[in-house]
Parts: C-alpha cells; structure tokens; sequence
C-alpha cells in the first residue's frame, strides 16, 4: 500500500523497532476477525476440517514469498510497495497496472469489510435484544471511518494498536479452554489427511487463508522509519508472518478439534457467521463469548480502518503521479491526510453498501464472499507479481543470494500463481451463484491491469516527463564495511580548481586514499564565491538562491544561524569552514595554476603548471566552475556606442550605477539581482528581456519555496499545497504581462528557476521598466524589438557564461553551445582519464550532487586501479546514453544544453553506485576524516557546522 503523502518525508521523532514494526504489522492483519470471520467461510466454502493444512501451506508460501520480499527491501527504498517493487523490476506498465489492480482489490476488500462489519455487529446486538438491520452498523462504521480516514493515519494507527493485545488474549484464552476440555481431540489427525485437505476447493480455502495475511507485506512501508531498515524490517517480516501464521494454524485446528472434523462443515452451514461464538460460548461461557463479540466488531472495524486507508493511499499515490485525477493526491492543510481520497473510498463504499442492502441478499453468505474474494484474489495476485519482480531485479546483480533471491520468491511466486488459479476456478462455489455476471466479477482485475499498462503507454507517449517520475524508487545504499579490501592505489592524479566541487572531489580522493596533487590559482579556496578571486563575478548584494536548508555539503550542513539565504560572503566562510573542517588545506596547492594539460599514450596526461614546472600523472579531475568565462553577444551597433558596456561579471555594487541611465541585457538570477539594484540606485533602469520568464518566490508563507517543495519543511498547518508546483507560483506571482513583462513561454522548471520577486515589485512600483530584446545600440542607447528607443549610460550583459576548460585543447573534446558533451556531464568520452566535476546545472542545491558526482568519479578510479568491473565502465562511457533530463522539455538554449532533471540524475547515479557495490554516503560518512583533521590541527578544523 502506499503511505505518507506524496512523498513528504517523515521528520523527527523516534525511530521504530523492530518490535513495534512487527506490532503495526499483526495490527494489520486483525488476527480476531479473520478467525471468527474467515475460519467459518473457509470451511464452509472450502476443504472443511482440512483447513489447518491450508493455512500451514499458506504460511509456506508466503514465508517464501516474505524471503523475497524481505530481500527487495533491503535494497529498494519502498514509497509504494507492490507499484514500486514492480515498476522497478517489470517496468513501469507492469507498475501501473499491479497499481491499478491494488485499487481496485484494496477497494473491494474494503467493501466486504463494510459488509463483514454490519453482520457480525448485528449478531452481537441481535443478543441483547437490538434488533437493527445489518447496513444500519454497516452505515455506522462508514461514518467513523471516513472521519478517522479524512484526519490523518497517525490516529488511525492509534485506534488499531489499542485492540491487538485483547484480541489474541480472548483467543488464547479460548485455546487452552478447549484443549483443556477435549486434551488430544482438540487436535485431530484428520484435519492433515489427504482425504480431508483434497475435499471440497482447495483453492476457495487458500483464499481465504490467505486473505486472513493480507496486512503483514505492510512492514516493508516502514524502512524509511526504521534506525537499520536492512536488518529490522526482513526480521520484522519473518517474525509478523510466522507468529501470525502459526497462530492461525494453531487456533484453526483447535477449532476443527472443539467442533469435531466429521461436524465442522454442517456446523458452518447451519450456524454461518455465529460458528465461532457458538464455540466461544461453550468453551469460555458468557463473559468470554460476549468479550469476544465485542472484540470481533473493534477487530473488523479495525481491519476496514487499514482497508480504507491503504485504498486512499493508493488513490492518493496515483493522483499525485497523474496516473489517477490529481484531485485525488491532495492532501488536507491541515491534517496531512488524503482527503479526497479517502472521501472517494467512503463514497464507492457507501454506494456498494446502498446495493447491498437493496437487494437483500445475505451480506455474510454473498456479499462479503464475493467482494472479499476478489480482493483477495487481487492481493495474491499482486504478491505473485511481486515474487516474479523480486526474482527479475536480482538476476544479474552481484549480491544475489541463491535461495533469498531466486528460490524462495519462486516457489512463491509458484505458490501464490497456484492459490489465484485454483481460486478462480472455483470462484462460483464461493459466490453460490450461477448468475454468469456475479461470477465474472474477477474479470474486473484483469481489465484494471489492462487499463493501467494503457495509461501508462500512452503517458509515455504524451507525457514523457510525468512517465519518467512514476514510481520513482531508489536502491538502498549498501553498507559501508569495515572490512571491505582496501586498495593500495598507485596511480597519481592531478585535481584543478578549489571551489565547492574541488573541494569536494579532494575529500572524496583523500578518504579513498588516492594519491593526487590538487592545484588552485588563487591566494585561498571558495572558487567564485571569494570576491577577491580574479574574475569572480561576485557583487556586494549576491545570495545564494538555494535556501542553507537544501543546500551544504554531505556531513557538514549550513550553520543554523545563517539566514534562510545566505549572502555570498557567508557561503565564502562556509565553504572555508568545509576546507578546514576536513583538513583540505593541507592537500592543496594555492597560487599555482594549471596552465596546459595534454593526454600522453596509456591514459596518462602532462601539466604544465603556472610556475614552469610540467608534470606527469595517470589523470586528471578538473573542476572549473562554470561562471568563470562571461558570454558576450555582438550586438549589432556595439561599435557605435559611447556609454560603458560590460558583461555583467563586472559588477561589483550598486553605487557605480548611481545617477546613471542602466539597461540590463538579460534575465537570469543575476541579471534580476543586478536590475533590482539598478532600480534602487540608477536614475533610471531598465529590464531586457528576450521572452517571456518564470519568476519564483524565495518564500512561500514565510517559508523558504526550495525548502517546501521538497519536503524538507512542511508548509503551515492550515495550509493546503496545489499539486502542480506551477499552479502555485503563477497564483502567487499573478499576471505578469501587467508589469510589461512577456507571458511565460515556458512550463515551470523547464529552464532555470528565477529566484527572484523583488524585481516585480520594483517593476509594478515604476522603479525598474522591462523592455523586449535589443535588436541594436546605438551611439547613447539601444533600439528594442518593439521600435522603442532608450538612452543609457550603462548597459549590463546578464547574458550568461561559457563552459570552457582554458588548459586543455577544445579539440579533444565533442562541444555544443560551448559545453563539452560528457557522458553523465562528468567523463569524457574520448578520454578514457579525464574527468569532469560541476558542469552540470539543474534545479536544486549542487553541493550534494557534485559528492555524488565524484563518487561516481571514485568508481572508475578504483576500476582502473583494480581491473573490476573496468570493461563495463568503459563501455558506459562510450556506449551509454541516458536521458537524464527526465522526459521534461527545457528550453532550447544554450544555458540549457548540459541542463538535467536533479530527481533524475540522482536516481542514475544511486543506480549506478550499486550496480558497481559503491557505497553511498550519509552524514558519518566523512566523520573519521574530520576526526582527524580536528586532531591534527588543521586550519580552521573546530569550525562549527
């Protein structure tokens, strides 16, 4: 089932056991009402006394299938659990479609819960002289549920907790009282016969055996919430399964025993749904029948309450993905929940019940049969599915172990195929029809797959970019071992550039151990974030346009006292306080440039270095920066003009525009900025623009907008987000053609976000005026698109920068649009040494991304180092050809050729980390590193974080 909403991630608070995990799990499985529930249908339905084996078999299938299962949670990070195992295995189709298909048995399940619940309430009250009709509790229980469902899982969970306990001590206490009174007959023989096992339909008693399961697959859905989700949730699975396995086995027999093998099926049919409070009453007296009876209600409500819940929060998974309406995955403001969703499962469960009720069949002996049965069949249809998905993502992976990954999610798969086949054979002895619709009912789950691998094919095709984020999922890192083989590198390379992705491939080479010289032309480290750096384009008013909460480097977050967007002076400490912090000082070269850098046979590379010296080494990492080579456009008339032209990596403050005339070329961040100082200090200023922009908030209710979306802080309570971020800005931002700007000609985050509203309101306060694009200047101004003439006395190019490696011959590399085209925007294609870090742009905070780039960059080198897995890497390099950019259309530009989708491109390279057994990092990754550093002394190493 899916959980959370929308992927918002769970923040704080204590982290599960494997104890309560296992808990959540039984909770869900509602131990007193499949006994007092199923037991009579199973028996009634299916093979009679042979009952017990069926749920023993059932045990060993789904231990089986749990071993499988339990595997592929300890390396796929589960949101969706069957939709995401799947999709990640089988395909995305296939995804969708087990997606729908949980819908719609979810749904169903949900439906003969309604039934169940209204039946058995009746026969409980029906003994203290209430009188009511079945639907009325049926109509009782859908009110409660819809509320609890409309507020939040959170109290849900709480309701189901509070009865487990009471359940399995009623039921215990009911075990030993009939063993007690009928010692070795409360365990007949005959319920392990061949005779009795092979009578009636042995695939209507699997269903419902396995039905009484459906819940424990749950423990999956909690990893993310778990301090070790590899060891706690298999161990929670296997521990939920079996105990709830051998309980019904267990409590099964002896309810065949205390009725008697050659009595149990007459029994069933003349006593129905009472058949187990008949046996209550006789073994316990009244207090335990009646504490029973009330339990075996709480239970069932207990059971439709998760029921209902997991249907919601599969129509929510799907709304939010566009696989469903959207409407379905909005979440409340302020409860969290799906709300919509769960009103949809309230309304399709209040309108099965109203046709129920009308037709005035038996719910107990029709209506909950049927809907239960082809939920049921619906789940064992999914969890075949989902062994089959297990056995297809571990076939070529090196961690595949033989009987977790092969053999027993085989034979579950084999298992649970059997169970669904046998079920539908025999499906018209379980709905005691011959109405060929009634009986036809299962057909609905194949036409939900069907429908759900049409959407998806055809979302492929006409939204390529909502295709590509359905059930996004990642592996789970693998441990980092302490006594994994430690490499004795020997080769040598050379690292160029120490700012924020020099520094960060640095502290990767160093905890790896590779040996490197690392060389920075400037007097200290911070790249362009140093003003002071020759050719910074820093000014005075610059921030970053990344709040600290989604930025900082892996170990090392943003101090807490910075502002939600530190100035550019800050993140110069910051990053100085990285270097020191993790003794990088002491690796580095400053003042020293790389002048020249030519490839030599074998893969190695001579540099020659700003002091004369040349070098030689087995390869070399650069780092350039991408904001160090301003692109200036020749603008027709450039010649003619008097005034001061400049690119605007010039500007340094506002006060060398005071009094001045300004026109500013160009609307990226910092053309924006530029033009909003522009506003406050010119005479007058104006805004040039090509087309039509995006400009995005910095905040949104007093939150930062990089922070909110992406769940890293939860909005205000009360506040309700819209599912298309889009919807969002342009209701915050409203119609920008009145400040004389152009309409977007773009969707939202299909070029680079404008960080910026300060500018719309110096715009609408007359203090800053747009204009379209310069067609020419002319001696004391420029000529716009549109015929109008302005005089300036600066014009400011906020047109963008090239990215160029200055040391190395363009020619030995593929370029466009001045980019050179790098497999993954890291390695070069035609040299198999040379490595790339930071020319890659998306929509997001970099600092992390240029880590996970130069782990990747850690991979080859280790490859080179020791030959393992080199022919393959090699061949991605040269032959790999991943759309990184997600299915999303970005402009067409030359800022936008090496552009990616971040979702995207971090799920490639966490792909790619497991593929070749990397590690992935968290926060205590580097821990030793800085350890050391602090105990050396370096510079700078007890710098807060």
């Amino acid at each position: 089932m899916a959980s959370g909403t929308g992927g918002r991630k769970a923040r704080g608070g204590a982290k599960l056991s494997t104890g309560r995990v296992v808990f959540l799990v039984i909770a869900a499985a509602a131990p007193m009402a499949a006994m007092v529930g199923n037991v009579p249908l199973a028996i009634r339905y299916g093979d009679g006394a042979g009952l017990p084996a069926v749920y023993l078999i059932a045990l060993a299938v789904l231990l089986c299938f749990s071993v499988g299962y339990a595997a592929m949670s300890r390396r796929v990070v589960n949101t969706g659990a069957f939709y995401t195992y799947i999709a990640r295995a089988l395909g995305k189709p296939a995804g969708v479609a087990a997606a729908y298909v949980a819908v719609v048995a979810y749904v169903a399940l949900t439906i003969g819960m309604v039934g169940a619940f209204g039946y058995f309430s009746s026969l409980v009250l029906a003994s203290s002289g209430v009188g009511l009709p079945w639907y009325l509790y049926s109509a009782l229980a859908l009110v409660l549920v819809a509320i609890l469902g409309y507020r939040s899982v959170d109290l849900s969970a709480k309701v189901l907790g509070a009865l487990i306990a009471a359940e399995f001590a009623v039921l215990v206490v009911f075990d030993a009282l009939a063993v007690g009174h009928r010692g070795a007959a409360s365990f007949p023989a005959a319920s392990f016969s061949g005779a009795h096992v092979l009578s009636g339909s042995i695939g209507i008693a699997l269903m419902f055996a396995f039905f009484s399961f459906i819940g424990f697959e749950s423990a999956a859905l909690y990893g993310e919430e778990t301090s070790d989700p590899e060891r706690s949730i298999p161990r929670a699975t296997y521990i939920a399964v079996t105990s709830i396995g051998l309980f019904y086995v267990l409590t099964c027999w002896i309810v065949v025993g205390a009725a008697g093998p050659d009595q149990v099926v007459r029994l069933t049919r003349e006593q129905g749904g009472e058949f187990v409070f008949v046996l209550l009453q006789q073994y316990g007296g009244g207090p335990l029948h009646d504490m029973a009876a009330v339990l075996m209600c709480t239970s069932l409500l207990a059971g439709l309450l998760a029921l209902h819940n997991a249907s919601s929060r599969y129509l929510f998974a799907l709304g939010r993905e566009g696989v469903l309406p959207r409407l379905l995955g909005r979440y409340h403001p302020r409860h969290f929940s799906p709300h919509v969703a769960s009103a949809v499962v309230s309304i399709l469960s209040v309108l099965a019940t109203g046709v129920a009720a009308s037709s005035g069949a038996d719910p107990y002996a029709v209506w909950v049969p049927a809907f239960i049965g082809v939920g049921t069949l619906g789940i064992v249809a999914l969890q075949a599915g989902a062994s089959v998905a297990v056995v297809a993502f571990f076939w070529h992976r090196s961690d595949r172990d033989l009987w977790r990954c092969v053999i027993a999610p085989a034979i579950g798969a084999v298992g649970l195929t059997t169970a669904f086949v046998l079920a539908l054979l025999n499906y018209p002895t379980l709905t005691d029809s011959t109405d060929p619709a009634v009986n036809a009912s299962p057909a609905v789950l194949c036409a939900a797959a069907l429908a759900g691998t049409v959407v998806a094919l055809l979302m492929r095709r006409r939204r390529p970019a909502t295709y590509a984020a359905l059930a996004q999922s990642k592996v789970r890192s693998r441990r980092r071992s302490t006594t994994a083989e430690t490499v004795a590198y020997t080769r040598r390379y050379c690292l160029v550039g120490a700012g924020p992705a020099g520094l960060v491939m640095a502290r990767a080479l160093i905890a790896e151990g590779v040996p490197f010289d690392w060389f920075e032309r400037h007097s200290d480290v911070g790249g362009v974030w140093d003003m002071d750096n020759p050719g910074s384009p820093m000014y005075d008013s610059a921030h970053f346009i990344s709040s600290k909460y989604t930025s900082g480097f892996i170990g090392f977050p943003m101090p807490g006292h910075y502002p939600d967007y530190p100035s550019w002076q800050q993140i110069r400490d910051y990053i100085r306080d990285f270097a020191g912090a993790f003794g990088l000082y002491e690796h580095v070269t400053l003042g020293v440039a790389v002048t020249r850098a030519q490839p030599l046979p074998g893969d190695r590379w001579e540099v020659c270095l700003s002091t004369g010296e040349t070098r030689t080494y087995d390869g070399l990492i650069a780092a350039p920066g991408v904001t160090w080579h301003p692109h200036t456009p020749d603008l027709p008339g450039a010649g003619s003009y008097t005034g001061d032209l400049r690119h605007s990596a010039t500007f340094r403050g506002g006060a060398e525009l005071r009094g001045k005339r300004v026109l500013v070329v160009g609307a990226g961040n910092s053309g924006v900025d530029i033009a909003v100082n522009a506003a406050v200090q010119a005479e007058k200023a104006f805004l040039s623009l090509r087309r039509g922009y995006r400009f995005v908030p910095k905040h949104i209710y007093g939150l930062p907008t990089d922070a909110v979306l992406a769940g890293v802080l939860d909005p205000p309570r009360g506040v309700s987000l819209p599912d298309d971020p889009a919807q969002l800005v342009d209701s915050l931002v409203g119609d920008l053609t009145r400040l004389g700007l152009p309409a977007p000609d773009h969707e939202l985050l299909t070029t680079h976000p404008i960080m910026n509203t300060q500018v719309l309101h110096h715009l609408a306060h007359g203090d800053l005026t747009a204009k379209p694009d310069v067609t020419r200047l002319t001696p004391t101004g420029a000529v716009f698109a549109d015929g109008t003439e302005e005089q300036a006395d600066v014009i400011l190019l906020a047109t963008g920068y090239r990215y160029l490696l200055p040391f190395l011959d363009p020619a030995l590399l593929t370029w466009k649009d001045d980019h050179p085209q790098l497999y993954l925007n890291i390695f070069s294609r035609e040299l198999d040494s040379l490595y790339v870090l930071g020319l890659v742009e998306f929509a997001g905070g970099a600092y992390a991304r240029f880590d996970e780039m130069a782990q990747t960059v850690l991979i080859d080198i280790r490859a080179r180092e020791t030959g393992v897995h080199r022919a393959a890497f090699i061949a991605l390099k040269k032959n790999d050809q991943p759309d990184l950019r997600g299915g999303v259309a970005y402009v067409d530009s030359p800022r936008h050729t090496s552009y990616v989708n971040m979702a995207t491109y971090v799920s490639y390279l966490a792909d790619l980390r497991d593929r070749f057994e990397w590690a992935d990092l968290d926060e205590r990754t580097y821990q030793p590193l800085r350890s050391h550093a602090a105990r050396a002394g370096s510079p700078k190493a007890g710098a807060a974080s």
